[in-house]
């Protein structure tokens, strides 16, 4: 059997074989080994004339970290191939830490290229152990390795560097402005007397790195020397100025109290929270509250389709806050906005809306967007416009049932009386949302003509209209509707049975209990539990001695409703009808006997409820430990 050896000198020399599978396979398998020479393989698949190949050794290599694969890649940095040795260094930062000794041992090569190379890797590994190293190349010979040496100290931020980049901007113009870059980047505030110096260059480039730089620091006295830069005639540094007095404020939690000309810089305040710049955004917003005009307003409403949910509050909050004052500018906007800018205006206005304003809104009731015309329904019912009736009434027969739904609501608040028969029609609709919303709306008109129709529509040949009519009469609630719902009792459907009763329970002034007595025996189990809890909500425990017969009803959950509505009244007189329930049959009867005994305080009940205690039924055991412990007994 070959050594590992051998196989590793087997796939050395595959690698040179003609076949491409060949050599991949040669490589997959180099991969699995961690001797030297299967590292030395590696390396040499990374001159394979197949960029899969070389990628695939990379990968390998890159998961390795012994000296010998970072020095056999250090070597290739000298690579004639560009491609090679960026695959080389790319493989180099990978390894990372394990790779920055060897690479500072070669940072006194001859070539000035690999110098480079390796301070760019240095750089992008991050590692403290390579300052030292890289402040003395700031005075290599070659001024991109200068460059790159002063771009990596930036890169790994150390501000142990920050004394060397100073002393290399004064004796060498060239690197001037990555050593400038770099002092932002390591952000030590020690830098800052030299950073006021280098904002009054004649260069912009070094003017605004400064600027930039002192930004990064976020030292709040800072602020003072910037502010003259505001007015600086290069625009480009006045907004850069800005932007590090923004930085400034952000770190220090916004407590830089100057006067800003903020007016000056609405363009690009507003862009940069157009670009969701959350720097920025927050700056602005925290200052709109007291820089209020009209520019101001159609900046916010410029920026609105592009914020993100979050910022979009705050700018609503914000236009709310401004209120009607606003609302002239937002309509404007409205008319010509996307459908996107639209609605989240639409979602504004409704804040403060006025008949003014709403008139401004009409034409959106024929905009193509169904949702924009929902919404602008919504929006003209709030404001109480009148004007706008007509226009609600052609949106009732709009194509899409949304919409409709909406003019019925809005029409709920905006007609009287004699506009009945119109919202009548809606009860007819296909969709249940827009039926809804017309009965919701002929509720809210009440009066004798809404309480006439639907008590018509108690015998209406459709089992709907029937239903809504039921619903409707109950929370109208007034006392002429209460003979229509009593009648309702003996509807041949059930569903209006059950309604007509909740409805009178939800009225609370019946004089008649007779036809809801005589629900307790109806054929279906719900109009049977909903006549149980009408009768003891409106009379009581009077109505105790006609409600317990169902006690023993051949529905289990109609026993269940009655022992839980029993215990409800709290009543400790009614126990006895009570205690017989926890020897039932069927658990779920002694569930709700439990629970009831324990609302109507009995504590003669504890002897059977701690028997419960030990049940099998989880539920039942359950329900018995919490009764015994809401009764004072035994823990």
């Amino acid at each position: 059997m070959n050594t590992v050896i051998d196989r590793i000198g087997d796939l050395l020399s595959q690698l040179q074989s003609p076949d491409y599978y060949e050599r991949e396979e040669a490589v997959k398998e180099l991969g699995t080994y961690s001797q030297d020479e299967a590292v030395a393989g590696l390396v040499i698949a990374m001159e394979d004339p197949d960029l899969g190949i070389r990628e695939l050794a990379a990968d390998f290599l890159s998961q390795l970290s012994g000296p010998t694969a970072v020095q056999l890649l250090i070597r290739f940095l000298a690579h004639d191939d560009i491609g090679t040795r960026n695959l080389a260094s790319e493989i180099l930062v990978k390894i990372g830490n394990d790779a920055v000794e060897p690479l500072i041992e070669h940072l006194t090569v001859d070539d000035h290229d690999v110098r480079k190379f390796i301070c760019d890797i240095l750089g992008l590994i991050g590692d403290e152990r390579a300052v030292d190293a890289l402040c003395e190349r700031l005075w290599d010979d070659n001024g991109n390795v200068v460059c790159s040496a002063a771009e990596a100290l930036g890169e790994i931020g150390s501000p142990r560097a920050v004394t060397s980049l100073l002393a290399v901007y004064d004796k060498i113009d060239d690197v001037r402005l990555q050593a400038v870059e770099a002092i932002g980047k390591i952000g030590d505030p020690a830098a800052l007397d030299a950073l006021y110096q280098y904002m009054q260059s004649p260069d912009p480039m070094i003017k605004y790195a400064a600027l930039e730089a002192i930004g990064t620091i976020g030292d709040a006295r800072s602020v003072e020397k910037l502010t003259p830069v505001l007015t600086d005639a290069d625009r480009l540094i006045a907004e850069v100025a800005m932007m590090a007095i923004i930085r400034i404020s952000d770190r220090n939690q916004d407590k830089i109290d100057i006067d800003l000309p903020l007016n000056e810089f609405q363009e690009f305040l507003f862009d940069g929270i157009r670009n969701r710049n959350e720097e920025i955004t927050r700056f602005t917003l925290k200052r709109l509250s007291h820089w209020f005009g009209s520019d101001v307003i159609r900046g916010l409403l410029d920026v609105v389709d592009f914020v993100d949910d979050d910022t979009l509050t705050e700018v609503t909050g914000i236009l709310g806050q401004v209120g009607p004052s606003a609302g002239k500018l937002m309509t404007e906007k409205i008319k010509t906005g996307s459908t996107g800018l639209k609605l989240k205006l639409l979602d504004v206005i409704k804040q403060f809306v006025d008949e003014s304003m709403a008139e401004e809104l009409l034409p959106l009731v024929a905009d193509p967007d169904p949702e924009v015309r929902q919404r602008v329904a919504h929006v003209l019912g709030i404001a109480g416009y009148d004007g706008a009736i007509d226009s609600l009434t052609n949106l009732t027969t709009d194509p899409i049932g949304h919409v409709r739904s909406a003019a019925y609501s809005a029409l709920g608040w905006l007609c009287t009386e004699s506009r009945a028969d119109l919202l009548f029609t809606g009860l007819d609709d296909r969709y249940p949302d827009v039926r809804d919303a017309a009965m919701g709306a002929l509720i809210v008109i009440g009066g004798r003509p809404v309480v006439e129709g639907f008590t018509r529509d108690l015998n209406h040949e459709n089992p709907e209209r029937q239903r809504l009519a039921v619903t409707a009469l109950g929370w109208i609630g007034e006392y002429d509707v209460v003979r229509p719902l009593l009648s309702a009792i003996n509807n041949p459907d059930p569903s209006i049975r059950r309604s007509a009763i909740n409805s009178l329970t939800r009225i609370g002034q019946v004089d008649d209990l007779e036809p809801i007595v005589m629900a307790l025996s109806d054929e279906n189990s719900a109009v049977r539990k909903a006549a149980v809890t009408a009768l003891l909500t409106l009379q009581g425990e009077e109505a105790i001695g006609e409600v317990r017969v169902l006690l023993e009803d051949e529905d289990v959950w109609v026993r269940y409703h009655t022992i839980s509505t029993i215990g409800e009244l709290g009543s400790r007189r009614y126990a006895e009808y009570i205690l017989p329930y926890l020897d039932d049959e069927q658990d779920i009867i002694k569930i709700a006997a439990a629970k009831a005994l324990a609302q109507l305080g009995n504590r003669s009940a504890l002897p059977a409820l701690e028997r419960l205690r030990s049940e099998k039924n989880q539920d039942l055991a359950a329900a018995a430990e919490l009764a015994v412990q809401q009764l004072g007994g035994k823990k």
